[in-house]
């Protein structure tokens, strides 16, 4: 019978509580910047996974942004 390591879902569970945020954090931003929101979905799901949402576009389309996680 194998038995799951508490320690390893503790960590696993801290990762995914940290994408959610980052996703929120992105999806939000982008709403802000008036993105669509599949085009802000989208991103946000790229920055979760990455740390960078690529080039979007933004503003009503006058813009292309991007949102990524700085080192400092």
């Amino acid at each position: 019978m194998a038995t799951e390591d508490p320690r390893r879902s503790a960590r696993h569970r801290a990762g995914l509580r940290q994408r959610v945020r980052d996703f929120s954090k992105a999806y939000r931003k982008a709403r802000e910047w008036r993105c669509t929101p599949v085009q802000a979905a989208i991103a946000a799901v790229r920055y979760a996974l990455t740390g960078d949402s690529g080039r979007f576009v933004s503003h009503d389309g006058a813009r292309l942004s991007r949102i990524y996680r700085s080192d400092g």
